[in-house]
């Protein structure tokens, strides 16, 4: 069966940029847990919840899944593309999602995966960080490309 998805343009310093879908269409607080955390009631696209299984509930079965979708977008978008470029997690799990994904991504698309960007400096999870210009001062300087092989030009 395939997930649904509802791709939409973003802006950044690159010449071209998509997300497949949002994350999330609806969430509600609904009160602390037993420790004092906040909960809430989510609702996710089909997309946000395979990410979220993978994420955050170590739900491996899922990755083939996602890499068929993203695969199958960048197949019909058909950007002219030489390699799979990840870039590093902010936050350190045993097995990365965003490493899993571009392994998978390059071998379906038939590319290769170059682990060419280094973390500079640690900033802190962007999934709470929501106005862009904070986002953007969080990740300025946080990166670099250390291959002399990767053209600047190819990303901007």
């Amino acid at each position: 069966m395939a997930v649904e998805i509802h791709p939409r343009r973003i802006k950044g310093l690159w010449k071209e940029g998509w997300v497949l879908d949002y994350h999330s269409e609806h969430s509600e607080f609904v009160g602390h847990d037993a420790y004092g955390h906040p909960k809430y009631e989510t609702t996710r696209t089909p997309v946000g919840e395979l990410l979220y299984r993978l994420k955050y509930r170590g739900n491996q079965e899922v990755v083939g899944e996602l890499v068929q979708v993203a695969a199958g977008f960048v197949k019909k978008w058909s950007p002219p593309l030489e390699a799979v470029v990840p870039v590093p997690p902010s936050k350190q799990r045993v097995r990365q999602p965003v490493l899993q994904l571009a392994q998978g991504l390059s071998a379906a698309l038939g590319l290769s995966l170059r682990d060419v960007v280094i973390r500079r400096s640690s900033p802190k999870q962007l999934k709470d960080v929501h106005d862009f210009d904070e986002r953007t001062r969080l990740l300025e300087n946080a990166h670099e490309v250390d291959d002399t092989s990767v053209a600047r030009s190819s990303f901007s």
